[in-house]
């Protein structure tokens, strides 16, 4: 099975937004993040994608940056926010250090090497949040957490870990265009069964839903 060398594309960008747009997944996301920052934090987003986490958290009064290396997604997160927050960059390329470092979905800190170069970019802390579902190519998106966990143990990192689940269903148009969300979500691997999880909504727009638990593990990393 192979695995997926680019995470955006036009569809799934579309994908992406809708579900977003119909769902607090975002903001509940942010509830869990901000008891680890305070508002006078400098913080970075590195891969900040489609950038829902670093809008609401400037929304909330944090001072906040965020960097992706692909341009497509920060026109999308630019545009809809009309924040100049946004940077098309490799977030290492970023002279400065910021006080708190943010990671959704991004970097494997299970290496030791990334999480080096991420402790690196971090004054204080490194919040770090991965999920726990395998998808996107097996070889990359395995659960990881407890491998996280074994090397922050190793280097003698002090930390914090947190596991939770948030709801992000995928409204869809029809069951052809949920059979090739699933194929391009999962690469094909396991699309029959999660078709099990496609159910009827009753609504004339988006007939259809994908129901999506996320299940997640948010990692604090002390850096000081």
């Amino acid at each position: 099975m192979h695995t997926r060398v680019n995470w955006w594309s036009e569809q799934s960008i579309l994908w992406y937004e809708r579900a977003s747009s119909r769902s607090d997944y975002h903001e509940h996301l942010v509830d869990l993040i901000v008891p680890h920052v305070g508002k006078a934090d400098s913080i970075i987003e590195a891969g900040c994608g489609l950038g829902y986490e670093a809008e609401i958290l400037r929304r909330r009064g944090y001072s906040i940056q965020a960097y992706d290396l692909d341009p497509s997604v920060i026109e999308h997160a630019a545009r809809r926010s009309s924040m100049d927050i946004f940077h098309c960059m490799d977030f290492n390329q970023v002279e400065r250090k910021a006080d708190v470092l943010l990671c959704v979905n991004f970097g494997h800190i299970d290496d030791a090497a990334d999480l080096n170069r991420m402790v690196s970019k971090a004054g204080r802390k490194l919040v770090y949040i991965v999920s726990k579902h395998c998808a996107h190519g097996l070889a990359t998106r395995k659960d990881r957490s407890d491998l996280i966990e074994s090397l922050l143990k190793a280097k003698g990192l002090g930390y914090e870990r947190k596991d939770f689940s948030l709801t992000f269903d995928q409204p869809l148009e029809s069951m052809d265009e949920a059979r090739a969300f699933l194929d391009w979500t999962y690469l094909g691997d396991r699309t029959d069964r999660y078709l099990e999880h496609v159910a009827e909504t009753g609504d004339d727009e988006y007939p259809y839903v994908f129901r999506n638990n996320k299940m997640m593990a948010q990692f604090v990393v002390y850096i000081e």
